[in-house]
């Protein structure tokens, strides 16, 4: 993992035949610990399943929850990810997400400064 406190690494990408545009993307995302990515919403939904580590997550007003090394999780749609951060200020958390998206579309999108 680099020093940045965030990194996503595309492993691979698909076009689905059915579907003239799109494409399956999957992810490999490594959180340093303490690293946090809240705010963010995805414009489509994901699945994912944490390889170690624990996500500390939860989208709009709901109670958060912990995703733990082994587990799988879903990825909301247009939904702000209120809190989505490694569980941990001392370990490194490591993830798998897949999205199904319109080619050259974003699956993560950040709020705009002010």
């Amino acid at each position: 993992m680099s020093n940045t406190p965030i990194q996503r690494t595309l492993l691979a990408s698909c076009p689905i035949e059915n579907l003239p545009g799109w494409e399956t993307r999957l992810y490999l995302i490594d959180y340093a610990p303490g690293a946090d990515s809240s705010g963010h919403h995805h414009p489509v939904p994901g699945v994912g399943y944490v390889v170690y580590g624990t996500i500390l997550s939860a989208f709009a007003d709901e109670k958060p929850v912990t995703i733990n090394a082994g587990e799988g999780f879903a990825d909301a749609a247009h939904i702000v990810h209120t809190i989505a951060k490694n569980a941990s200020d001392t370990q490194p958390l490591r993830f798998l997400v897949a999205y199904t998206v319109k080619q050259g579309e974003p699956v993560t999108v950040f709020p705009q400064p002010a």
